[in-house]
């Protein structure tokens, strides 16, 4: 994706102040990914970041109408993000259920769940959760999860815009952790942890 240049972006920040959804979208895209890094290494949780950024942007639209053309957008951007960083931790602060999570999801490290995601017992396991979600959160999160495209790649193959396929893998992650809890009284604890921590896995970026 080619880099905006300062002209293009102030007309791009001008189309957003009066509502332009697809200024907002290309704004999106240039800046999404950059700003899911930094939340990233803000949180060292993949979901955290996901949600986050999702609801950076929300905010983005949510405050448009404040925005000044003539000052540097990423800066102000970033500023946001932080203030979202700022304020999950001080939700997770307040909420033990939320701290409790936040740890159980992250006992198995990345390297064994590349080893043990690939088990029947696993693999059974996800698609039966899977089945539960609506089909075109399966097939985003199919393609970006299962088969490790890029939010760029699943937009051009589904036809709809990178945002809308990140908000896909939002929802199709909380379903699929409420369809895991609810499977935990027949499934080992083990499988379900390996099951979870796939579903929180970063797939490549846009």
């Amino acid at each position: 994706m080619r880099q905006l240049y300062h002209e293009d972006e102030k007309i791009l920040l001008y189309l957003l102040k009066n509502n332009s959804q697809q200024a907002f979208e290309q704004l999106y895209q240039q800046y999404s990914s950059p700003i899911y890094g930094k939340i990233l290494r803000l949180t060292r949780s993949s979901i955290v970041a996901d949600e986050l950024l999702q609801d950076t942007f929300v905010k983005v639209w949510e405050k448009r109408h404040l925005i000044d053309e003539q000052f540097p957008f990423k800066s102000w951007l970033y500023r946001v993000a932080e203030n979202e960083v700022y304020q999950f931790y001080r939700r997770l602060a307040r909420d033990k259920k939320l701290q409790e999570h936040i740890v159980s999801t992250f006992v198995e490290s990345y390297s064994q769940l590349e080893k043990d995601i690939f088990l029947k017992e696993s693999r059974e396991l996800l698609n039966k959760a899977m089945d539960q979600l609506p089909p075109q959160c399966r097939q985003v999160f199919t393609l970006c999860r299962l088969e490790g495209k890029s939010y760029e790649e699943t937009g051009n193959i589904l036809g709809i815009s990178p945002f809308t396929v990140s908000n896909h893998l939002v929802k199709a992650s909380k379903i699929l952790r409420k369809q895991l809890l609810h499977l935990q009284a027949e499934q080992s604890l083990l499988v379900i942890a390996l099951v979870t921590s796939f579903i929180l896995r970063k797939g490549p970026g846009i």
